[in-house]
């Protein structure tokens, strides 16, 4: 008996050995390519499953390179999230592994994605908002006078480390307890 093509793809890439970095997408049951994903990201269409499994991955095989692709996975499910209700795992894992770079600038994503909806509001935690720490995120946000967000986020985390009284070592654990729950 003949054995079809599963796919288009499939012929495409035994013709010109080029690889899609989903190609579980197209029925060949293989997990995804990170390395392909990592150099082509912004042109690889990625659903709400694809997004939550490249997550789960870099959870576990995250790279100093990563950044760029965990800022645009924050930035999809955040769109996502003005469409729907609820706060996704998904969500707060792209949340969290931004928050684990360190980078000050990535407050604006993590409050963009704070702010997508009253659910992800309430659901996802203020913590996350000080990836460089408290005292090197908050002077980023107090530099960036023109930014449009400023004021407002400036007054969120006044009051949330007022209410809270958090330290550094206070924001370590809690991220640690937060990746504890993805990796168990």
């Amino acid at each position: 008996m003949r054995q079809p093509f599963a796919t288009c793809q499939n012929f495409y890439s035994v013709v010109t050995g080029w690889q899609h970095p989903l190609p579980w997408a197209y029925g060949a049951g293989v997990s995804i390519d990170l390395d392909q994903l990592r150099t082509d990201f912004a042109n690889t269409p990625l659903d709400e499953a694809d997004r939550e499994e490249v997550l789960h991955l870099l959870l576990r095989e995250r790279r100093e390179g990563d950044a760029d692709l965990l800022r645009h996975l924050l930035a999809q499910e955040t769109a996502a999230h003005r469409e729907g209700w609820g706060v996704s795992e998904a969500l707060t894992l792209a949340a969290l592994l931004v928050a684990e770079s360190g980078r000050e600038e990535d407050v604006w994503a993590l409050w963009d994605a704070k702010n997508a909806s009253f659910d992800t509001m309430a659901g996802l935690d203020g913590f996350l908002l000080f990836p460089a720490g408290i005292a090197g995120t908050t002077a980023h946000v107090i530099a960036q006078e023109q930014h449009p967000d400023r004021t407002d986020l400036m007054t969120y985390m006044a009051e949330y480390l007022g209410y809270e009284k958090l330290t550094d070592e206070d924001i370590r654990e809690h991220v640690a307890g937060l990746r504890s729950h993805f990796e168990n």
